[in-house]
């Protein structure tokens, strides 16, 4: 018969091993009671969790000890600061503990605490999720000497000491990937944001400016409205202003932030004097705005400025004020009118365009006109013909793509200072649905040139080049296609040169080989070049002028008095019948261009008209192809 005490023997060992079997059953493991083995070789030292489910962050150095948490307004200190956190450092922490891979490992009594960095005031981190329970809890060492290769990224990465402080794996350090202690130098102060603005640009509704340039607001009425000044003045911005004005104002970031106890704070007045400026911040749906109050400078010399920003009333920030390398500043910021405003002359709807009217004060006025699909047509002295739509192209860039070099006035009544109560040019467009713009160009007698929007007070000056590159001669006008062939009834090319005899080159289309050459009375047919010869005859077919130029210009008619290079086209003319009823001869000649703008390009003119013109130098090499084959 068995004792009481080996019955009472038997039953604890009973007990203490259910109790085990229920302890596995919900750990999964016996760690909490043995420890945890160690994390092996190229595993993350972390995996257990993802980035969103931290809810908090403790970081503690040197008998510093700040904590974080995630609210609806973002990360923010409770301690030892009442302030925003510095997102990205947030997210670094995470992406640091998530991502510590296991290079190399030994047990915690092998290593020295103090050789490795991991002695009592080592930075210490603890992030957990919203219950409390600890996700992560490890303290980091010094960079070790190992350098670890990470798929994907170049050069190797640098390695640094880690102890995990888990109740249950506290038992080894860790070489793991990664290099974050410079985050925590200087008292952890880098964790706290030190960019007075936070916001999505999406959600961003107005902002209002108060600088020394004067005071604007800006707004748009839906996320997807393009921005609009609306005070002083209703005018449209620049698409890549308000990218450098918002890219600006989220990256602004302090070079120093401290408390208000220990920096002068800047005072805020009920009409804002005696500050630098004011910049205020209003998201859709809300009626409160974030402002960032300026100081002005302390001296002349000052480089940065003090300020305070509305949400964030524990805190001063020192903002770099003028021109910094790789910082933004308040200097580089567009924070006046005229850095913001749309600079374009026009915002022209092409598309819709159905008409434009030239109108040189001096010269025949110009009609440029098209009822699609048909192409665009030029009225001169009731002659209307096709228009050169390479001329209609740079007119149309002109207006549409130059910007003001500045704006002389936003509220003229009178504009005779500058030229437009008589103006040298006018420019009117005309749309669909009768939609109208007329631009007139002036000049103030002292070389300026500008321009005004009929029908508004703002006078904006502009390059000379914008006019010269707009064409209000009638002879720019002119079809760019220099001559129409029909190879069906073209007979022969003859090609000629200084350098070279005439060589004649006879055609057939109903032949494979339809080419013949002639040089002096001597059949070069056997060596010419087919293929070469057919592209001679595309070019041809397809040539244009690169622009023609006034009937009266005297290099041109100089130059082409010794032409470089000329060109006869000679077809056949049949009558309705088909018979032959004669010949058609067109000759081009061309000649370089030595000297000014166009240098590199070549004159050209037919000898039935005496505009010049001018190709560009491929062409030109094109026209003068070699056509022979090679031995």
């Amino acid at each position: 018969m068995r004792s009481f005490g080996t019955t009472l023997i038997l039953a604890l060992l009973a007990t203490l091993f259910g109790g085990l079997a229920l302890w596995q059953w919900r750990e999964g493991n016996f760690n909490s009671l043995l420890g945890a083995p160690p994390t092996p070789l190229g595993q993350r030292l972390y995996s257990e969790f993802s980035p969103a489910d931290v809810k908090r962050i403790q970081v503690s150095q040197n008998a510093i000890k700040a904590n974080f948490e995630l609210t609806e307004h973002g990360w923010q200190a409770t301690a030892p600061w009442q302030d925003r956190m510095d997102p990205r450092a947030a997210m670094g922490i995470i992406q640091f503990s998530l991502g510590m891979r296991v290079e190399d490992l030994a047990p915690r009594d092998d290593v020295d605490k103090l050789e490795a960095g991991l002695q009592e005031n080592a930075i210490s981190i603890r992030l957990e999720g919203k219950d409390g329970q600890a996700l992560a809890k490890y303290k980091i060492g010094r960079l070790s000497s190992w350098l670890a290769t990470v798929k994907d990224i170049d050069p190797p990465v640098p390695t640094v000491f880690v102890q995990t402080l888990d109740r249950r794996r506290k038992s080894h350090v860790y070489t793991c990937t990664g290099d974050i202690p410079p985050l925590f130098k200087d008292g952890l102060k880098y964790l706290r944001d030190h960019r007075p603005f936070y916001f999505n640009p999406i959600t961003l509704q107005s902002i209002r400016i108060r600088a020394e340039q004067g005071e604007l607001t800006l707004h748009r009425e839906t996320p997807e409205s393009p921005w609009r000044i609306i005070k002083p003045l209703n005018l449209g911005t620049s698409p890549a202003a308000m990218k450098s004005l918002l890219e600006g104002l989220y990256e602004l970031q302090a070079a120093r932030i401290s408390s208000p106890s220990s920096t002068a704070v800047p005072t805020a007045t009920k009409d804002g004097l005696g500050k630098t400026g004011q910049i205020s911040l209003r998201t859709f749906g809300s009626e409160t705005e974030t402002t960032l109050d300026i100081s002005p400078p302390d001296t002349p010399e000052s480089r940065d400025v003090r300020a305070t920003v509305s949400d964030r009333p524990g805190t001063v920030f020192e903002i770099p004020l003028k021109p910094e390398p790789n910082l933004v500043s308040l200097a580089s910021l567009p924070l006046a009118i005229n850095d913001l405003r749309d600079t374009t002359l026009t915002n022209l709807n092409i598309q819709s365009l159905r008409q434009i009217r030239i109108q040189p004060a001096t010269g025949e006025e110009i009609l440029i006109s098209r009822s699609p699909p048909q192409p665009w047509q030029v009225t001169v002295s009731q002659q209307t013909h096709e228009a050169n739509e390479e001329r209609l192209f740079t007119l149309l860039k002109a207006v549409t793509q130059s910007h003001a070099i500045g704006f002389a006035s936003d509220a003229a009544t009178d504009f005779t200072p500058w030229g437009l109560d008589r103006p040298f040019l006018k420019l009117s467009f005309l749309g669909q649905e009768n939609q109208s713009l007329q631009l007139s160009f002036g000049l103030d007698g002292k070389g300026g040139t500008f321009v005004n929007r009929s029908g508004t007070p703002t006078v904006m000056r502009i390059a000379n080049s914008v006019i010269a590159a707009i064409p209000v001669q009638p002879y720019e006008w002119q079809i760019a296609r220099l001559w129409s062939i029909d190879r069906n009834n073209l007979m022969a090319i003859e090609r000629s040169s200084p350098r070279s005899p005439t060589l004649t080159l006879g055609y057939d289309v109903n032949l494979a080989d339809g080419w013949s050459a002639t040089l002096q009375g001597k059949d070069l047919s056997a060596t010419l070049d087919q293929a070469r010869a057919n592209y001679l005859l595309g070019v041809l077919e397809g040539l244009k002028v690169s622009r023609w130029l006034a009937p009266t210009d005297a290099d041109a008619a100089a130059a082409l008095a010794v032409p470089s290079l000329t060109l006869k086209i000679i077809e056949k003319s049949t009558n309705d019948l088909g018979d032959l009823n004669g010949f058609i001869t067109r000759e081009a000649s061309f000649a370089p261009i030595t000297s000014g703008p166009d240098l590199g390009s070549y004159y050209g003119r037919l000898r039935a008209d005496m505009k010049p013109f001018l190709i560009d130098r491929e062409t030109y090499k094109l026209l003068d192809l070699d056509l022979m084959e090679k031995d």
